[in-house]
């Protein structure tokens, strides 16, 4: 660990991940430097290679810990096709709370699980349909994402206003209505 005559105390990865997204969600990936995280938790940029090895390390620590405010509903749902409705429909949640972390969404990082694909051949689908389904929902749930975030900005001016100010505002519901007919989509075919 490594302490700081300016800190007093020891620096810790969780320490380093918590401030790294409050960067990220206050300024933007552009701002997220090991320079700024240095500054921010009280220590010389060097001193961060103690924790980190390099950049995308911190990248991966700043997903994980975007991602482990997610929450499933209490109880988990019974039907198969609900939880994995609820699963999306709060990763959707999530990058709504950081949509300047958008762009890492994709991310894969040492920790995710692989078990929504097991899962779902345990439920009959097989291997190429359960990787597709997973897929497609990941794709939907990121690319609406994006859509509804500032990163997409797009000019409506030649619609009319309603169809305008309906294009502008992405709703969650829409989400979840799509995510449920994708859901409904992969399992009527199996």
């Amino acid at each position: 660990m490594v302490t700081s005559k300016k800190r007093g105390t020891p620096l810790t990865k969780d320490e380093l991940f918590e401030h790294a997204l409050a960067i990220a969600d206050a300024d933007g990936l552009e701002a997220l430097t090991m320079r700024r995280l240095a500054k921010e938790v009280g220590v010389e940029a060097a001193s961060l290679y103690h924790h980190l090895p390099n950049k995308d390390a911190l990248l991966d620590g700043v997903v994980v810990r975007m991602r482990s405010e997610i929450r499933l509903p209490e109880p988990i749902p019974a039907d198969w096709k609900d939880l994995m409705e609820a699963i999306f429909a709060e990763y959707r949640r999530n990058l709504a709370a950081h949509p300047n972390l958008v762009p890492l969404a994709g991310r894969r990082v040492e920790t995710d699980p692989d078990s929504g694909l097991i899962f779902l051949t345990q439920l009959g689908f097989s291997d190429d349909d359960a990787v597709d389904l997973w897929q497609s929902m990941i794709a939907f749930v990121v690319g609406f994402s994006v859509f509804s975030s500032a990163y997409a900005e797009s000019d409506v001016s030649d619609l009319p206003s309603g169809l305008a100010a309906r294009m502008s505002d992405w709703r969650d519901n829409t989400c979840i209505r799509t995510l449920r007919m994708i859901i409904e989509s992969y399992d009527a075919s199996r």
